[in-house]
């Protein structure tokens, strides 16, 4: 009858579902007592199921996170329980641990991975192992989900953006018009159709040698982690960032909300930090990138971040369309009244039918069968970055085979500009006086992370983890910098600041909002609280480092 119900409430098509309780089956109560203490610092509630029925409708009654369920119960035992989660459209994604005291090489283990299971913990079981694997599960989950939500926005921004066209277009036009708009429309829907199916490769690549990483990790536990898994763990969650950043920048293009902060800016300074920024891509694909500068450093007037990510982005188009062991070639100077910086590469180049479409947003005519073609919005993005910042972008090729060429061309800096600003920033780095600083986020993993991480550069680190909290500390303590987290559960980080800015007359603490908000509203919210820096998440170790002390571009 169980089966029954849980067949009855699939639904037509799957959907991506996100719950916030762990799941623990088993039939022994010590075990369950083991777990429970456990999981506990994880700060989730346990929901606890003695049998595969209980645990069957305590499912039809909600959503989980993460479910641990033991093979050996009587019974229903673990692996038809989990065939049964499976088989429900809901439930078909949940992560599922199983617990048992078969050894690795026993079939059973295969057929448990074939039903489903992200992983197998042997008893007896190490508390800190399986907190581990339940953290990343959790995380990937929600990161899955994140990301999933971002792409259905997405689609329904669009959906709504081709039915609002639609409508004008029926005023517009008699038969032949609608006809013909109705096609275009068609197009479009498929390449929204082949950019969510993109979309959801993307997503997977990073995810799979992440998870075998942190395999990797839970069998050597005993034994450092191997520079090469590091450096993978890193690039992944760099391309997953970039993913993200991307997906965003496409939704603030069309909600009109992203705004440039606009600063005199060495061209100089701009392709050391791209090229720097791909390096990294370069050595992979084995490619040499050669930088030949022009005989003098012009300035523009703009935002130094986007003028970084216009030029990445088209270094990480060269390198992604270059077949190993090509060359990239980057030149930059002046041409009359404007800076140019022009990307050359010996690659697959580009066939003229798609010249005249390449910077428009979701064109993947270049996909190849391995995917490595991404989502079709890196160019898009350089294309409207460029034209923010009154300039131009224009791509050359001689056809397939033959390599590509990428233009960009942006205004010099007049000297009335100039002279309303102080000079471009700098590689000056931070400077190298030890802090007494404070980090404050109720994330446990985050918050002693950030603060090891300042521990190793010298400084003297006290963590806490709600915004009560936080304002006793720092009004008593005093320090010279605090980081701080804007969702923290009861007082909030912009209540924080406003607190201590109220109440701390007689020492001015540097407050750093680090936090996840990172739109123009989130950042100008955040100074009006009294912060005096905004850096968003996730940050690398330089950008932390540089907020300390305030750099100007934190301003």
């Amino acid at each position: 009858m169980l089966e029954g119900l849980l067949q009855d409430s699939d639904e037509s098509e799957p959907e991506l579902v996100l719950g916030h309780d762990i799941l623990v089956v088993d039939d022994n109560e010590t075990n369950l007592i083991a777990i429970e203490a456990a999981l506990a610092q994880l700060g989730r509630p346990l929901v606890l199921a003695r049998s595969g029925v209980e645990a069957l409708a305590r499912l039809l009654e909600q959503d989980f996170a993460l479910i641990i369920l033991d093979v050996a119960m009587p019974g229903m035992d673990g692996f038809e329980t989990a065939r049964l989660v499976r088989s429900r459209a809901r439930t078909k994604s949940t992560p599922i641990i199983f617990i048992t005291g078969l050894s690795w090489q026993d079939q059973e283990i295969i057929k448990g991975y074939e039903l489903g299971a992200f992983d197998f913990l042997i008893k007896p079981i190490r508390p800190e192992v399986l907190r581990a694997k339940a953290t990343v599960f959790i995380e990937l989950q929600e990161r899955t989900h994140e990301l999933h939500e971002k792409g259905e926005e997405l689609r329904r921004a669009q959906a709504r953006s081709h039915e609002r066209e639609l409508v004008m277009q029926r005023k517009r036009f008699e038969s032949e018009a609608l006809e013909r708009q109705m096609a275009q429309m068609a197009e479009a829907d498929k390449r929204k159709d082949e950019f969510l199916a993109i979309l959801a490769h993307e997503l997977r690549n990073p995810l799979q040698p992440l998870q075998t990483a942190i395999e990797i990790m839970a069998v050597e536990h005993d034994k450092p982690v191997p520079e090469r898994v590091r450096n993978i763990i890193q690039r992944q969650v760099h391309h997953i960032g970039r993913l993200v950043d991307d997906l965003l920048d496409v939704a603030r293009f069309q909600t009109g909300k992203l705004e440039l902060r606009r600063e005199p800016v060495a061209l100089e300074g701009v392709i050391d930090e791209a090229v720097a920024d791909c390096k990294a891509a370069a050595s992979v694909r084995k490619h040499e990138i050669t930088v030949i500068p022009g005989k003098s450093s012009p300035t523009v007037f703009g935002d130094p971040t986007r003028l970084v990510q216009v030029l990445a982005n088209l270094l990480s188009n060269a390198i992604k369309y270059t077949d190993q062991g090509g060359k990239i070639e980057v030149r930059w100077g002046v041409v009359g009244d404007s800076a140019f910086i022009r990307v050359s590469d010996n690659g697959r180049g580009i066939p003229a039918q798609l010249l005249p479409r390449i910077f428009d947003m979701f064109v993947q005519e270049r996909v190849t069968g391995d995917g490595s073609g991404g989502l079709g919005l890196g160019l898009g993005l350089v294309k409207r970055l460029v034209e923010l910042h009154n300039g131009i972008v224009h791509a050359a090729s001689e056809g397939p085979g033959k390599g590509s060429t990428f233009e960009v061309r942006l205004p010099l800096a007049d000297r009335e500009s100039l002279s309303k600003w102080l000079p471009a920033r700098t590689e000056t780095g931070p400077q190298d006086r030890p802090l007494r600083a404070v980090v404050v986020d109720d994330a446990p993993d985050l918050r002693e992370l950030v603060a090891d991480l300042l521990r190793m550069k010298g400084h003297h680190v006290t963590t806490v983890e709600d915004g009560k909290a936080a304002v006793k500390l720092i009004c008593a303590e005093k320090p010279d910098v605090a980081l701080i987290d804007i969702g923290l559960p009861e007082m909030d980080g912009y209540e924080v600041a406003r607190t201590i800015r109220r109440d701390m007359l007689d020492h001015r603490v540097r407050l750093i909002a680090m936090t996840g908000y990172g739109q123009a509203t989130d950042r100008a919210t955040a100074f009006q609280a009294g912060f005096d820096a905004h850096i968003v998440k996730p940050a690398s170790a330089d950008k932390i480092m540089r907020a300390l002390y305030g750099k100007s571009e934190d301003q």
